[in-house]
């Protein structure tokens, strides 16, 4: 069926983002383009559940696969969010970005770090933060799709989680540089905002049938129920 090539072509790509995205990651020294590479192999991860679902429409995995898709974008949304914010705050205090000009700002950046801490989490999938859940119904879909796939999916965000932990030595636990011996704390207008997004994470993350049941289950059903989706859009003009 044409449902199934479309699904596969989908899946395939998606995995070839998520590859390049962990590998890219891996090999920078910038923080704000390895971020960024992690956000393209998040990105696979939503083309990964929408292509399952595709490909099995119709089964009861499909709806899982869609679940876990939709989550997924509003988790990262937040996840990656959380990061840049982060990477911003070390930019605006050290005028820096590159992982070797940084060092030993867990000294004087406590906030931030504990902030980079729960975005690393969050976007390894790592309990009880948002990022499992979501990943969680991506793992268990594709499996019934593909197991291959399935433990492609979990290595690269293993592997992911290990180069955020680099970062985090690097940047936060490693010797202090003394050329940033005077950095301070971010300004509180930024750790406000990186409060709040991470305070979400947790929230999701405590909570996830909350907002399963709230917001991704009628968003799917939305788009599964062509008909009723036509009349909500139509009634809504």
């Amino acid at each position: 069926p044409l449902h199934v090539v479309i699904g596969w072509i989908l899946v395939v790509l998606a995995v070839v983002s998520i590859l390049i995205g962990v590998i890219m990651a891996l090999i920078q020294s910038d923080l704000m383009r390895l971020i960024g590479y992690t956000a393209v192999a998040e990105v696979g991860y939503m083309f990964l559940a929408i292509g399952t679902a595709v490909a099995a429409f119709g089964s009861p995995y499909a709806t899982v696969a869609l679940h876990g898709g939709i989550l997924h974008v509003l988790n990262d949304a937040l996840d990656i969010g959380l990061l840049f914010l982060v990477a911003g705050a070390i930019y605006y205090v050290t005028k820096k970005r590159s992982l070797d000009d940084i060092g030993g700002l867990a000294r004087t950046m406590k906030f931030t770090t504990v902030f980079f801490i729960i975005g690393l989490l969050a976007v390894a999938g790592m309990p009880p933060l948002n990022g499992f859940t979501s990943k969680f119904l991506i793992y268990e879909s594709v499996y019934q799709l593909n197991p291959i796939l399935s433990i492609i999916a979990l290595l690269c965000s293993i592997l992911m989680l290990a180069i955020f932990v680099k970062v985090l030595y690097a940047a936060f636990l490693g010797p202090e540089l003394p050329a940033l011996k005077e950095v301070k704390e971010a300004p509180n207008s930024m750790l406000v905002a990186m409060g709040i997004v991470a305070g979400l994470a947790i929230l999701i993350g405590l909570f996830p049938n909350l907002f399963l049941d709230t917001l991704v289950k009628p968003a799917a059903d939305a788009l599964l129920n062509h008909t009723q989706y036509i009349a909500t859009v139509v009634g809504g003009i």
